[in-house]
């Protein structure tokens, strides 16, 4: 007889065991999996040999922004470009030229990040002294008048060449904060 008692109740805790798990497996899988929405990740429109002029709110011309192509993923709301060339006329007398191998307009179309043997060369109308900064990365704030890189520059002017690790440019002021590793050398005009 106690045989017989510990059959059935082996046989009621494995009865137990099997409810308990096909009550906790049907939890898992009670709704439909929700799909993720499809997300486009190639390109909705594409041109050559494009310009783009942007305003400030007042209406006045902020920049133009001229590129081999423009290539826009909505995905991310990106702009890739091929060879751009920015004139930025925030300060109209002291206009700034910046050119790079490539580019990205971030999403707004606000901000601008550039790379590969980037060149700005901020020209000073009034007494046509210019400033020229080189890098391989900068990111340009447009509202701000700021550019910002975290990679070497190297700065020159009719005075002199200053080297740097990473550099906040805020070209609307003609003011330079370099971050570190300073080294360069000035000669006062004759």
């Amino acid at each position: 007889m106690p045989n017989r008692n510990s059959i059935l109740i082996a046989f009621l805790m494995l009865t137990l065991v099997g409810l308990g798990y096909w009550a906790y497996d049907s939890d898992l899988h009670v709704g439909a999996q929700k799909k993720q929405p499809l997300v486009r990740e190639n390109a909705d429109y594409y041109f050559i040999d494009t310009q783009i002029t942007q305003y400030d709110k007042a209406g006045k011309l902020d920049y133009t922004l001229i590129s081999d192509s423009i290539t826009h993923y909505p995905h991310n709301d990106t702009t890739l470009l091929q060879t751009p060339h920015l004139e930025s006329f925030s300060d109209p007398e002291k206009p700034m030229v910046t050119d790079a191998l490539n580019g990205k307009l971030l999403p707004g179309n606000q901000d601008i990040e550039l790379w590969d043997d980037v060149v700005m060369i901020q020209t000073d109308l009034s007494n046509g002294n210019k400033v020229r900064m080189d890098t391989d990365f900068i990111t340009i704030y447009s509202e701000k008048g700021l550019a910002v890189t975290d990679r070497p520059v190297l700065i020159t002017n009719d005075t002199g060449r200053t080297r740097a690790i990473g550099m906040e440019a805020f070209y609307k002021e003609s003011l330079v904060k370099l971050k570190s590793r300073v080294r360069g050398f000035h000669e006062p005009k004759p």
